[in-house]
């Protein structure tokens, strides 16, 4: 009996440490999905396209899909990440229903759940009516929002990226925002 409970507490922790992807180390990705597909031209891109300004980036690619990862520490986890389909001949682009479940599904870990929220970019500078109208066009397109009962957010983008972020990336986004706000304050002269 001892034995069978101690193999169900066992399974139990591989099968959330297998789901959890959003959190996950470069390292743990790397193991997931092999080392990063990180070229000179994908640099250009975090450059001028970031996922997260100041981060760390590595891309990876695993059974047909594209997978970008922003690391705000290098060791640290992947606080936003980008999923997309790689671009082949005869693939889809879009993302079907049970492809954005199996995504959001291994990016549930235990005792978090998803619920669907109204819809809300977080990068629009939007504000009263136009942050109305911005979320009802959204919706009209297909732009489709959850939150994770631990405060990530899952993004469905144009039915083409799902974006995943956890709150760290918006407090890291704030921070670098305040430290900027700062700096441009200081350099003003004393006139």
């Amino acid at each position: 009996m001892l034995l069978i409970r101690m193999l169900f507490c066992l399974a139990s922790f591989t099968c959330t440490t297998v789901l959890a992807r959003l959190g996950e180390t470069a390292d743990q990705f790397s193991a997931r999905y092999g080392l990063p597909k990180d070229s000179p031209s994908s640099e250009v891109s975090d450059r001028n396209f970031p996922l997260l300004e100041g981060a760390i980036h590595h891309i990876y690619e695993y059974e047909g899909w594209r997978i970008r990862a922003a690391f705000v520490e290098p060791n640290g986890p992947a606080v936003r990440m980008e999923y997309s389909k790689l671009l082949k001949a005869g693939v889809n682009p879009t993302i079907q229903d049970y492809e954005l479940q199996a995504i959001m599904t291994a990016n549930t870990p235990s005792a978090t759940t998803w619920k669907q929220i109204a819809y809300n970019n977080p990068d629009s500078p939007n504000k009263g009516l136009s942050k109305l109208f911005e979320s009802y066009f959204g919706q009209a397109i297909g732009e489709k929002m959850w939150q994770r009962s631990d405060g990530a957010i899952l993004w469905l983008r144009s039915k083409m990226i799902i974006r995943l972020e956890l709150p760290a990336a918006r407090k890291y986004e704030s921070k670098l925002k305040a430290e900027k706000e700062e700096k441009a304050r200081e350099s003003v002269p004393q006139f």
